[in-house]
């Protein structure tokens, strides 16, 4: 008798443990799950773009860059965990991706290797393929405004819009600050052109959106000559490829020339030699490349470098400088 009462109590008592048992079984199921959920729901998002809404991470850990977008993310204070090889040493943010993985080809295995969480790309072309690689946010650059296509890229990155607003504010006011410093001088009643070494027999010239022309005729909006002006009016609005018989024409008080280790080729042709630019010693000659990009980070590079030779060429010539 004394046996089978403590069999009973054997049985209740093992019944009882593994009610607990099934219990803290149910409970941490429970709180596993809640766990998780709360993960995704805090660790990703959906994201509008032009491909339709993607779950992309809330705070990315491991970006990957076409070199479209590198100056733009860099800018924003993302260094990127590797990036499309940029094709360029000379460039205004060389500094900043020194240690950053360069990657051998924009290839998807080369992609996966480097494990991405997500990937920015402003080409359209390849977006299919990324995207199978990883959350990728396809940037339409070329239909967005500056400022846009700042607060676009730096949600995506999760900065919110509002970085993307202050790195375009704090752009704007060195743009302003750079106006006030020219005018000062007196160098609004010059003229100014923009050149790039092409060859012995003919230069480049541009008057609106690159190598340079994004700086002088863009942001400071400095005075061209009345022949760019005409092609401006015509719609040619990037610029011309001229014979030397033909560059006069265009040549202002003052000359940017980009170039990539080539000036050699024109500056003794006599035409450029004649120039009163040329004879007055109002050439500032820079490197090609790195006035050839037009992200906010190589801009403000470029506007720094510009404003600074223009100074110095207004002080060389007696004009006020402050």
């Amino acid at each position: 008798m004394f046996k089978n009462q403590i069999s009973r109590k054997m049985v209740a008592v093992s019944f009882t443990i593994l009610l607990l048992l099934s219990g803290c079984s149910v409970d941490m199921n429970g709180s596993e799950q809640a766990d998780k959920s709360g993960m995704e729901s805090t660790d990703t998002r959906l994201f509008t773009t032009d491909k339709g809404e993607i779950e992309i991470p809330v705070h990315p850990q491991r970006v990957i860059s076409d070199c479209g977008l590198l100056g733009d993310v860099l800018a924003l204070g993302i260094t990127p965990a590797a990036i499309e090889d940029y094709a360029a040493t000379d460039v205004a943010y060389k500094e900043l991706i020194k240690d950053t993985k360069v990657l051998e080809k924009w290839e998807p295995e080369y992609l996966m290797a480097e494990n991405p969480d997500l990937i920015v790309t402003r080409n359209e072309d390849s977006y299919e393929q990324l995207s199978k690689i990883a959350p990728t946010v396809y940037v339409p650059a070329d239909e967005l405004e500056t400022g846009e296509r700042l607060s676009f890229l730096s949600d995506a990155l999760g900065l919110g819009k509002e970085k993307g607003r202050e790195v375009m504010d704090n752009y704007e006011t060195k743009v302003k600050d750079a106006k006030t410093k020219l005018k000062n001088t007196g160098l609004y009643n010059q003229t100014f052109s923009v050149i790039r070494v092409q060859g012995e027999n003919e230069i480049g010239v541009r008057w609106s959106n690159n190598l340079g022309g994004q700086i002088l005729f863009g942001a400071l909006e400095l005075p061209q000559t009345e022949a760019a002006l005409r092609e401006v009016k015509a719609g040619v609005d990037w610029g011309a490829t001229l014979s030397f018989e033909a560059v006069p024409e265009y040549m202002g008080d003052y000359i940017l020339v980009t170039e990539y280790g080539n000036y050699q080729l024109i500056e003794n042709n006599p035409v450029w030699k004649s120039l009163p630019a040329v004879q007055n010693g109002n050439i500032i000659v820079l490197s090609e490349p790195y006035m050839y990009l037009n992200d906010i980070y190589s801009w403000s590079a470029q506007l720094d470098l510009v404003t600074k030779e223009l100074l110095n060429l207004a002080e060389k010539n007696g004009l006020p400088v402050q």
